[in-house]
């Protein structure tokens, strides 16, 4: 394990020059919060840092950026990070297994042991609460454990502040690529999702894209009403959103229609989670006012071709959604028939049915 080490009033100063030079030339918000976490962590000289995001509308808050730890994803309102957002306060906590409030579950599966917590909410212009900064395990001067103070507290504000104003930013960008019912990504997104994460994988790397679509919708919306149809369509964007990597994208391509992008993921992995979101589907049923209300959804699997455009690699998987909708529904097809087998198959299906 390395040595812990205290920054000296130089060794800062060239970091934060660092930083802000990085920051200046930055433009992927992912990037920039690691680099505002990583400015942080030397600004309160502490072991582990991270930055985390509230995301309201599915009730949980998840680490945007981690330094020490895998991203960590926890019920909105739980642990020291849920307990700063809710109630908009600074939390300095030096004997963190004596507070009731903090999770020792982590340190439990690692075997770190944490120490000191200082944790601060992240605001938006309006000063309303979006996120929070959580730097863990003060380092003293001579490499010791130490405790924050509220001189950490000052220092950390300037991190806390751009991390604030970067993810307003992206929200507000986002708000134009969003689908407002389902709370997924609109086609524009898709589009921007496809440019920044897709198109610029290496030429050997592998990446999926899965189209599905709900069986049946028209007669959900003529059975049950448009607002029982509104409420299936949530679902199942919840769904799909939850069962996804946060590196991952979920989109609401028009009407019953939603694709999935899969960096770094292979046509096998992506049958693998189209067929887990298939069977998930099948078994779940949509409460609407008192109504129990059962789909099923058909989905088309591919390898995304990087030499085609994004329009290309939707029409490729498209065709074999459609595939899928004309050979029975409920299905998951990630491979075309060649046009021979095809036509055995009309030709077999028309003598069944003559019969």
């Amino acid at each position: 394990m390395d040595q812990k080490k205290y920054l000296s009033s130089d060794e800062l100063l060239e970091k934060i020059f660092y930083y802000m030079s990085r920051l200046f030339e930055e433009k992927e918000l992912s990037t920039t919060l690691f680099l505002l976490t990583d400015l942080g962590k030397a600004l309160v000289n502490s072991d582990r840092a991270s930055f985390w995001f509230w995301d309201k509308r599915r009730h949980v808050v998840w680490t945007l950026a981690a330094l020490g730890i895998d991203t960590i994803t926890i019920p909105e309102n739980s642990g020291l990070v849920g307990a700063a957002m809710s109630g908009n306060e600074i939390l300095i906590i030096n004997d963190p297994y004596n507070d009731p409030r903090f999770n020792p579950a982590v340190d439990k599966e690692s075997g770190y042991v944490t120490k000191s917590i200082l944790t601060m909410p992240v605001t938006n212009n309006e000063g309303k609460v979006i996120g929070a900064y959580q730097a863990v395990n003060k380092i003293n001067v001579d490499g010791s454990d130490g405790e924050f103070t509220e001189e950490d507290v000052k220092r950390l504000s300037l991190a806390t502040a751009f991390c604030g104003r970067s993810l307003e930013s992206y929200m507000l960008y986002n708000e134009a690529m969003e689908d407002p019912l389902t709370g997924l990504r609109n086609r524009r997104g898709l589009h921007a999702h496809y440019e920044r994460r897709i198109a610029t994988l290496r030429i050997f790397e592998k990446a999926s894209i899965i189209m599905c679509d709900i069986d049946h919708f028209k007669r959900v919306n003529d059975t049950y009403g448009h607002n029982a149809g509104d409420e299936v369509l949530k679902f199942v964007a919840n769904l799909l959103q939850n069962s996804i990597r946060i590196d991952d994208g979920a989109f609401r391509w028009g009407g019953e229609e939603f694709i999935l992008l899969l960096p770094h993921k292979s046509t096998a992995e992506a049958v693998v989670l189209a067929e887990r979101l298939r069977s998930l589907i099948e078994e779940s049923v949509i409460t609407f006012e008192g109504t129990d209300i059962k789909v099923t959804m058909s989905f088309g699997v591919s390898e995304i071709n990087p030499e085609l455009t994004t329009e290309e690699n939707v029409e490729a998987v498209d065709a074999k959604l459609y595939y899928a909708k004309e050979h029975g529904r409920n299905r998951v097809i990630s491979e075309l028939p060649d046009s021979d087998e095809e036509e055995d198959d009309s030709e077999e299906q028309t003598e069944n049915s003559a019969q």
